[in-house]
């Protein structure tokens, strides 16, 4: 899986100088009561801004929360609106706020130049980035207190017995963290960070590379995704390339994470967690499929995709109060 992964890589990052694609994508309604109340919350926090607009909506878009764009002046040729005010994140809003991208799979040929696309995205919205390859580079910056949001792209083995217990000091302090996984061996860094959290681990390796479509309330349906602010201005998704979902160890750990896309073979591919408002974690977006990030930038919706999660992952309406 992963050779023809490499393969496929090459030949895209030798041949492409095309712009990256803009994408859009729409927001999930959580199921239970508690969650539900939390995710009304979120879209009343970015709904359209006017005079008495306070500082956490002037980082969103207008259309925060939409999928669905009526009346865009483009689209590109998977359907997404195109033009970056229908992204979930204002371009220049986020200047305040770190990322960390521990980038610890790292065997992909060119994977510097990859990895450029995310982080000149990112730039873009005012985020300040910093890359690591190691788990002991990534383990030192964490403990900086310097960012906000910290990306971990799991790869074959953990290293660092005290890998985990940083970055969970992480998470417990306010960090959000997108965790990125893949076909096996590639899952480890997320598969345990999730099972010690919440009793969750990753496994499978679905042959993808089919396009999720936006459906309301089909976060759970085979091939959709659901409403949720991550998705704005998307109403189709590609959904990766040889992707890995969550395994449940009990029914409790079944209700940590909230799926809101599912891919084509039925399972999650992408899965959030929202703390409690009493709690001090952070956000958490779990991603089975993280060579979207190398081979497929410019398929559905990824570019999108991928920054509108780390716009929301900041939880900024917690920070500001």
């Amino acid at each position: 899986m992963v050779a023809i992964t490499r393969g496929t890589l090459a030949r895209k990052l030798q041949s492409s100088n095309k712009t990256i694609s803009t994408v859009v994508s729409g927001t999930v309604r959580k199921q239970s009561t508690k969650k539900k109340t939390r995710t009304v919350k979120q879209c009343t926090l970015s709904s359209s801004s006017n005079s008495t607009t306070s500082p956490p909506l002037q980082l969103y878009n207008e259309v925060a929360g939409k999928s669905n764009i009526i009346g865009a002046s483009k689209y590109d040729l998977y359907g997404n609106a195109t033009g970056r005010e229908y992204d979930l994140g204002r371009d220049g809003a986020f200047r305040a706020y770190n990322i960390l991208i521990a980038q610890l799979y790292s065997d992909v040929p060119f994977d510097d130049v990859a990895m450029q696309k995310p982080i000149d995205e990112l730039n873009v919205k005012g985020f300040q980035v910093k890359h690591v390859k190691t788990e002991d580079e990534c383990i030192k910056e964490l403990a900086s207190n310097r960012y906000e949001i910290a990306w971990i792209i799991s790869t074959s083995r953990i290293q660092n017995s005290k890998f985990i217990s940083a970055l969970t000091a992480f998470h417990s302090t306010g960090g959000g963290i997108f965790l990125f996984a893949d076909n096996p061996p590639y899952t480890c860094h997320a598969s345990e960070f999730l099972k010690t959290q919440f009793g969750i681990t990753v496994d499978g390796c679905y042959q993808a590379t089919q396009t999720l479509t936006y459906k309301e309330n089909g976060h759970q349906q085979t091939g959709n995704f659901g409403q949720h602010e991550i998705f704005t201005g998307i109403t189709h998704l590609y959904e990766g390339h040889t992707i890995c979902h969550p395994v449940y160890s009990t029914p409790e750990s079944r209700t940590a994470l909230l799926t809101i896309a599912t891919a084509t073979d039925g399972n999650p591919c992408i899965a959030v967690y929202e703390p409690p408002t009493t709690s001090t974690e952070g956000r958490l977006c779990l991603d089975c499929g993280f060579t979207k990030l190398y081979i497929d930038w410019d398929s559905a919706g990824t570019g999108r995709y991928i920054i509108n999660t780390s716009c929301w992952l900041l939880g900024i309406e917690k920070r500001l109060k």
